[in-house]
């Protein structure tokens, strides 16, 4: 299942490219918008004093609510399904501990499966392929470096943006 199926992002995937001097991250930026077909509220130039650094690096901050509310819900539901499922095979295999009380076990599997859903969803909520490429970002700030932020609406644009910003930097980031 692909992730973006579970968020309310626009632009799910991040790819980041760090740059010595201002000049070379510009002309990498126009290139994306002219060679890549990217549009320019995709493509973020960051320079190491940006105040704005924060929502450039996650300009959609605010459907964090939804993407949160979202995945928790429908992985929850589809767990306690596949619970549901798993215990009447169970009932199906006939054994005397599980006929005995199948209400029980119905029950117990459908909380079961619906906790192993919201666990799989808090790992869809936080993002750690994110982490990576904003890490390198702070560390690229400190050192007085400027970045390239690309958001891509799919993995083939964010491929199509690395392989053009690998033209340009040797330190390219994409999330996955």
């Amino acid at each position: 299942m692909d992730r973006s199926a579970l968020t309310s992002e626009r632009f799910p995937h991040v790819v980041d490219a760090v740059f010595h001097e201002e000049r070379r991250a510009r002309e990498a930026a126009t290139a994306l918008a002219d060679k890549a077909g990217l549009s320019n509220d995709q493509i973020y130039v960051i320079d190491p004093n940006d105040p704005q650094r924060t929502e450039k690096l996650e300009p959609e901050s605010s459907e964090i609510y939804r993407t949160i509310l979202g995945s928790h819900a429908g992985l929850g539901v589809i767990g306690a399904v596949v619970g549901l499922i798993l215990a009447a095979i169970l009932m199906g295999v006939g054994l005397d501990f599980m006929q005995a009380s199948p209400g029980w076990l119905y029950a117990a599997f459908a909380v079961i499966g619906g906790l192993i859903g919201l666990v799989v969803a808090s790992l869809v909520f936080v993002r750690l392929d994110h982490e990576r490429v904003d890490a390198e970002n702070r560390n690229a700030s400190t050192r007085g470096e400027w970045i390239v932020v690309v958001h891509a609406h799919d993995e083939d644009e964010g491929h199509r943006a690395c392989d053009l910003l690998k033209e340009y930097s040797a330190r390219v980031n994409k999330s996955a």
